[in-house]
């Protein structure tokens, strides 16, 4: 259809149709009216008529809807080829178009990148997409049955630019009783009604009311991923580490143009029903700031920090101890020059040390295997989660002693150098 226009033709109704939408449809009407207003008098005073090509029309339309509204929801994108990522799942008609959004949304495994089991029995879900429960829910069922037997939880999000609130109420269901729980509630202005969302009184599998939650957050974190973790910050329910969040709050509709121009409209807004706000423009604040590439190594020892401190079983609260080392050298590795190894180098009784390959090897005389050692320091090492080895230099800086320290307890052992 627009193709057997003009551009000029395009262009100008384009424009037009936008300046409609912002004063029907935009979330706060003043705001809307200003933009419809400020478009048409641009229009009228010809400061679009260097605009000459579709592409560079949805760019500058983009930059001027933000600048004038401050609100970053907005985009305008010329999609002439209908592509999966221009597509509302949740409102998109064409079934074509729908069926590209679901294929991408399946090769990525609807946004859960990584689903583990952490030292210290803590779970791990590295989140990248949180598309809408009807199509991820079976994924994120899967996920979160996978890390219901785990003591604590980390949920990254750290890299999710946003999503839909059905997902959210999917996954923090998982993190509560049967009990129903407001979790949040969005206003559309277009109709004026209300969507309230809640946990749900039954999910697939084990909930997990009971263990420590951490989430993971980053100046990229917006949308559904910022509600995700304002609705848990708001309940008390999650301790979020890392950066303060886009401040990208406003759920938005697409609107098509022409057949070839995606325009995405922020229409609504979250009503928390804790603070009766939301976080356009301010962004979530983490309760402990870090660097966000730093966030997941501060949120897993914080957590296995926190298991051992209520730890009432002592055997199992010596085991989360001894791991806390083990975990900040994974997150930080330490490596050693053969001349720093080589100090440690020698047989302490029964128990020889050498350097090979660039490593430090541990062999015992009524062993025939030997094991390459993991670097924590540059006199202390470690073998697999088992075993530990402090060595204590001279004046010369030369390794004397080793002591042994054993993961199920027993006493240390100390190994005078005799070669």
């Amino acid at each position: 259809m627009a193709l057997d226009w003009s551009f000029p033709e395009i262009r100008t109704t384009v424009i037009q149709e936008i300046a409609r939408l912002a004063g029907e449809k935009y979330v706060y009407p003043e705001v809307g009216e200003k933009i419809a207003a400020q478009l048409q008098a641009k229009l009228a005073d010809g400061e679009y008529d260097d605009v000459t090509e579709e592409g560079e029309l949805a760019l500058r339309l983009t930059m001027d809807l933000r600048s004038i509204s401050g609100d970053h929801h907005w985009s305008v994108a010329y999609d002439p080829e209908g592509s999966a990522s221009q597509v509302d799942p949740e409102k998109e008609a064409d079934p074509e178009r729908m069926a590209r959004y679901v294929e991408m949304a399946r090769k990525t495994n609807y946004g859960f990148e990584r689903v583990e089991r952490l030292k210290g029995n803590v779970g791990y879900i590295d989140l990248r997409r949180l598309d809408p429960s009807e199509y991820g829910g079976e994924t994120a069922v899967a996920a979160m049955n996978l890390v219901a037997n785990c003591d604590a939880l980390i949920i990254d999000l750290r890299q999710i630019p946003g999503g839909y609130p059905s997902m959210v109420q999917l996954i923090i269901s998982y993190l509560y009783d049967a009990e129903p729980r407001h979790i949040n509630t969005f206003y559309y202005r277009p109709t004026g009604d209300t969507q309230q969302f809640w946990t749900f009184p039954h999910v697939p599998g084990k909930r997990r009311p009971d263990i420590p939650v951490y989430v993971l957050i980053s100046h990229v974190t917006s949308s559904a991923a910022e509600e995700l973790a304002y609705d848990l910050k708001c309940m008390e329910r999650a301790t979020l580490i890392g950066e303060t969040t886009s401040g990208a709050a406003h759920p938005v509709t697409k609107e098509v143009i022409l057949d070839e121009f995606d325009v995405r409209l922020p229409y609504g807004r979250p009503i928390n029903p804790v603070t009766g706000a939301d976080w356009e423009g301010t962004g979530v604040e983490p309760h402990i700031a870090v660097p966000a590439e730093v966030a997941l190594k501060v949120a897993h020892v914080e957590a296995v920090e926190r298991l051992a401190a209520k730890c009432q079983d002592e055997a199992k609260r010596r085991d989360l101890v001894w791991l806390m080392e083990i975990i900040q050298s994974d997150y930080s590795p330490v490596v050693l020059d053969e001349a720093a190894l080589s100090r440690c180098a020698g047989e302490y009784g029964k128990r020889k040390f050498f350097v090979e390959g660039g490593g430090l090897f541990y062999g015992h005389q009524d062993f025939p295997e030997s094991w390459k050692l993991v670097p924590m320091s540059e006199t202390r090492f470690r073998l697999d989660e088992d075993m530990k080895f402090e060595f204590l230099m001279d004046q010369d800086g030369r390794a004397s002693a080793v002591k042994i320290f054993f993961c199920d307890g027993r006493p240390e052992v100390i190994a005078t150098r005799t070669g």
